[in-house]
């Protein structure tokens, strides 16, 4: 989180230029270029260090030491001076600032607070915690026209990325403005005021490796306020992103692991620029007036670093000998933002226009579309139509069937009384027939007692006919 706080950084006075950096050992060294390029050795054992220049040239230095011992330096040319702050413990996350009438801001990560100071013209810091959740830390921040203290704030308990600006006379500030909770950030998020007082503000999330913006344009409803926020997939594991002020939108540059940076315009349609490589180019802070900005420096044997910023400098079109001078004319201010806005309605309009024409062209493609889906249509329904006709003619047909299983169902119920009618005599059959069967039963054991009688009568009647017989030829003899 703490990497940008290694970084070179270069800055240019109206007669010389600085240049901080930290050594392989350690050493925070200045380089300065006057009439002679002169080293001066600031700190030993330096970890990181914040730099914030004026406009006149001088530099204000706020070092870390591997100790955590919190140093401020105030260099002017090749003079060095170590002076007292307000701590000497370095905190976890710290920046410095200096504002256009070269008022000189502080933020650091307290004790569950943020330790916001200002010196003054009394040269003397007034100090004041702002609590922001739970356990804040101060990863950038911007100085506007007003000298106002714009911050992004990150509370590593919680993990919640919010914006809030501070009024350093009487240390009143916005309620925070959430812009993501649940946030791992990949690195330090990129905060710019440019100078029509939008601001812009992008961060990478390491959950979803996705890009996200969100802007405040200046003014109101319904044109200013907050934006609606733009998640960007990205393709590559980005180490690095800043911002570059153009119009009418500011252009988002990341560096990635490969070496390669990657220029994203965070619009609507999230235009991407083709990534370039950037051999023998290393980042660093460019102090330009009271912001300061990222910037790509070739470093190679034959220049030295310092030379190098400085071609940077004078190749780039965005800053002029006359800037400083427009920042305290609100005239200039005016006639910047007025161009600005007339830039960025042209976009919108252009947009709009594109956007137009797409439409138009997509309403083609509907028309022809409806032609062709009309017509698929048509010869749909022709088929359904067909398909009707034969329906109803088989419905015609089952009619038929249900009149002829309707005949048959009276059919049925007709045989079925019969048959439960026939079904009753045969039952009243079966038992005369079964009274019958009893009464043949009884009469032939009847007969069988007769026909028993008979024999018993008929062999009585043979004994007794024996008998008279005898006594016949008994009496015959006598």
């Amino acid at each position: 989180m703490n990497k940008l706080l290694t970084l070179p950084f270069f800055c240019q006075g109206q007669t010389s230029a600085c240049l901080l950096q930290i050594r392989s050992d350690g050493t925070l060294i200045s380089e300065d270029q006057a009439e002679d390029t002169k080293t001066i050795t600031l700190l030993a054992n330096c970890k990181c260090f914040d730099a914030a220049a004026e406009k006149n040239g001088t530099v204000h230095i706020l070092a870390a030491t591997e100790e955590n011992r919190l140093v401020y330096f105030l260099l002017e040319g090749d003079d060095v001076k170590e002076i007292p702050f307000i701590t000497t413990e370095a905190p976890a996350h710290f920046t410095l600032g200096v504002d256009h009438s070269g008022r000189r801001y502080y933020c650091g990560q307290g004790d569950g607070k943020l330790d916001f100071a200002v010196l003054g013209d009394a040269m003397k810091w007034q100090r004041q915690e702002f609590s922001i959740g739970q356990q804040p830390a101060p990863l950038a921040m911007a100085i506007d026209h007003a000298n106002y203290a714009h911050f992004l704030s990150y509370d590593v308990n919680d993990f919640t990325l919010s914006y809030f600006s501070v009024e350093p006379k009487n240390f009143q500030h916005s309620s925070p403005f959430q812009l993501s909770t649940s946030l791992q950030l990949r690195h330090n998020p990129a905060l710019l005021y440019d100078s029509v007082k939008n601001i812009h503000i992008a961060w990478v999330s390491e959950q979803d490796n996705l890009l996200h913006y969100q802007a405040r344009l200046a003014g109101g409803w319904p044109v200013g306020g907050w934006q609606h926020e733009l998640a960007i997939p990205l393709q590559f594991l980005s180490q690095m992103l800043s911002f570059t002020e153009v119009y009418p939108h500011p252009e988002i540059w990341l560096l990635d692991d490969r070496n390669l940076i990657h220029y994203i315009s965070p619009t609507d349609e999230a235009e991407q620029k083709p990534s370039s490589p950037v051999n023998n180019k290393y980042p660093a802070r460019i102090g330009k007036g009271v912001t300061t900005e990222l910037r790509m420096i070739t470093q190679n044997e034959d220049t030295s670093l310092l030379t190098n910023a400085l071609k940077v400098l004078q190749e780039d079109t965005h800053v002029q000998p006359s800037v400083q001078e427009e920042d305290d004319s609100p005239l200039f201010l005016h006639a910047r933002r007025l161009m600005a806005e007339k830039k960025r309605l042209e976009y919108e309009l252009s947009k709009k226009e594109a956007t137009v024409a797409q439409f138009r062209h997509m309403l083609d493609l509907s028309q022809e579309n409806v032609r062709k889906q009309t017509i698929l249509l048509n010869e749909k329904l022709s088929g359904i139509n067909k398909k009707v006709k034969e329906l109803q003619e088989k419905n015609n047909s089952l009619a038929l069937k249900c009149e002829e299983l309707q005949h048959y169902q009276e059919n049925f119920t007709t045989t079925q009384k019969m048959l439960e009618q026939t079904e009753a005599a045969t039952r009243e059959q079966r038992v005369q027939l079964s009274r019958l069967r009893n009464d043949l039963v009884l009469a032939l054991q009847r007969d069988k007692e007769q026909i028993h009688k008979i024999k018993a009568l008929e062999e009585e009647l043979a004994n007794k006919k024996g008998v008279w017989d005898t006594v016949t030829s008994l009496f015959q003899k006598n």
